[in-house]
């Protein structure tokens, strides 16, 4: 069996008339491109690796930081302000509405005004149905 393609001769008139590639791939610039690449890749890591060494000791450093005594001496910025603990700030508000809708207080005394659970308001509400003032 015969080839066609002989690499000896050169490229074949027929290859050159329907332009073709006549000659072959160079590797030794793809070769040299991947080892400049995972090179600078490396440098960049030993880099990365001795700036964060150098700078370790600035991460840690506690040195900017209030004191508990010093942030208690600080003047409060004007209201409405930030809850510190959202969560503990929401169950105090939520404990002193459910204390409230739940019991027996005034509104205003000398006004004669007081307020009663909810559970009593609703049954009082459904004997007595609503007076419409007009």
């Amino acid at each position: 069996m015969s080839h066609a393609h002989v690499h000896s001769e050169g490229p074949s008139a027929e290859s050159l008339a329907l332009n073709h590639e006549v000659s072959d791939v160079r590797s030794r610039p793809i070769v040299w491109g991947i080892v400049i690449v995972f090179g600078v890749l490396v440098l960049s890591f030993v880099l990365m690796g001795i700036v964060l060494a150098i700078a370790a000791g600035s991460i840690t450093d506690t040195s900017n930081t209030l004191s508990n005594d010093e942030v208690t001496q600080l003047q409060l910025p004007p209201a409405p302000r930030l809850e510190q603990n959202p969560q503990v700030e929401g169950d105090r508000i939520i404990a002193e509405a459910t204390e409230r809708l739940e019991s027996y207080g005034w509104v205003n005394e000398r006004a004669g005004r007081a307020h009663i659970p909810i559970e009593r308001a609703m049954e009082l509400l459904l004997e007595h149905g609503l007076d419409v003032v007009k």
